[in-house]
């Protein structure tokens, strides 16, 4: 129906996860806020489903009309409150859109994506380079212009990073965070169930119980495990978040339009080595092979970025691998992948700063460039998001001021609120 969008809770409380997947006309945004007001005791101010449907896709008519309506589908699905200077960011990031993709953009089209892409994300009116904080308005253009593109096929890769207990604790909890799983794999697909390709698939990569383990978890965590006599616990415990988030993407490709789907990240950190080989030579330290990667351009300067931030982590000792080989040997579950993670760690460890951060960078740009070459976006969920990440992809889209279509999720370490847009996270602190 042309009143109709597809329905997504991806609130705290999933008051509403009953109708997950469901085609839903505009007009019942209002009755949705009523039973979501209900069941937080939240009052909210909800404008009449008339008025919803009512409005001027690009608010050119009756604007607060049209802030009341974003308002409320924002209500409806995360279970926040946007303050108004929220809303008026999505004016800005619509002014930006060319001009094919605002033809496009009819009322329940534009309720159901950009209220999503407020909610999920944030935004900097000013900010026109890096900004850990937020998202460039011209991205945000440019990621709802690919998602209003009547195309064949959109395709999306979506890494997450290990799941750890908490900032502070070096482990990695038993299972992963299924309700902030949930919400996240549903914020992901109100985004895709409402854009126009007819052909959608979500994959989603994280790093398994696999040698690479001892170089994806945080060099504080494995070792922990390791000095304990535990190596073979943690790949154990990847098992099953595995399989947790695989069960996770099964129900809701189950419900949605959209295909999701798990990936172990092996396969692309094959593909990154290659290009490290290819680049600078066997271990990864030789002079750049092609003039992208040369001193003072984009990727170098994301290599000394990422230097930067690596240095912190950087042991005082070298790790004692004789030690580590012996303690996972007499340790309660001793076992041949433990032993070849362990021999992992120790290489991934010798490795000069200056191979781990081309590693880290050549990691980001492939991504770019897949995304680029797939005509894809890009949705940053994984905890951590710096800016040699940013120039990484920057170098795949031409310059820091090219348009990029990626925009990382909503992070705040603001106190929780049931209630503030501003506290809302979806990024991935599980």
């Amino acid at each position: 129906m042309a009143d109709e969008i597809t329905f997504w809770d991806y609130s705290r409380s999933q008051a509403l996860s009953r109708h997950n997947g469901a085609r839903i006309d505009v007009r019942e945004i209002s009755a949705l806020c009523g039973v979501r007001s209900a069941a937080e005791s939240v009052e909210v101010s909800v404008p009449a489903p008339q008025e919803i449907a009512g409005i001027h896709p690009l608010a050119l008519a009756k604007p607060r009309r049209w802030e009341a309506a974003i308002a409320a589908t924002i209500y409806a699905f995360s279970g926040q409150v946007a303050a108004r200077q929220e809303i008026i960011k999505a004016r800005e990031v619509l002014d930006r859109l060319p001009r094919t993709a605002r033809r496009s953009l009819t009322v329940p089209r534009m309720l159901a994506l950009v209220a999503t892409v407020i909610a999920g994300f944030r935004f900097s009116r000013r900010s026109e380079s890096f900004n850990p904080e937020s998202n460039r308005c011209l991205d945000g253009a440019r990621f709802l212009s690919t998602l209003l593109e009547d195309r064949p096929a959109l395709d999306v890769e979506i890494g997450l990073c290990a799941h750890r207990a908490g900032v502070a604790d070096p482990v990695l909890p038993e299972h992963i965070n299924r309700a902030a799983a949930h919400r996240m794999v549903a914020f992901v697909g109100a985004l895709m169930d409402n854009s126009l390709a007819r052909r959608r698939t979500v994959t989603v990569s994280q790093q398994t119980a696999t040698d690479r383990a001892a170089g994806t978890v945080n060099s504080l965590v494995f070792e922990h495990y390791a000095s304990a006599g535990r190596v073979e616990h943690v790949l154990r415990v990847l098992d099953r978040h595995a399989a947790d988030l695989r069960a996770v993407l099964a129900r809701h490709d189950s419900l949605s339009e959209t295909a999701f789907r798990f990936s172990p990240l092996d396969p692309f950190s094959d593909l990154v080595e290659r290009d490290m080989e290819e680049l600078f030579g066997p271990d990864g330290s030789g002079v750049p092979a092609v003039p992208q990667w040369e001193r003072g351009g984009t990727l170098d300067r994301a290599v000394e970025e990422a230097k930067r931030k690596m240095a912190r982590f950087l042991r005082d000792a070298p790790l004692d691998l004789d030690h580590l080989l012996t303690v996972h040997k007499n340790s309660e579950h001793p076992s041949e992948r433990g032993v070849s993670a362990l021999h992992w760690f120790d290489r991934h460890q010798r490795q000069p700063l200056e191979v781990r951060a081309r590693y880290d960078v050549a990691f980001h740009h492939r991504l770019a460039l897949t995304t680029l070459r797939n005509d894809s976006v890009g949705i940053g969920m994984e905890r951590g998001w710096d800016k040699y990440q940013w120039l990484a992809w920057n170098a795949a889209y031409g310059s820091a001021g090219a348009a990029m279509p990626l925009l990382y999720a909503r992070s705040s370490s603001e106190p929780a609120s049931h209630v503030s847009l501003r506290s809302f996270n979806l990024r991935q602190f599980w």
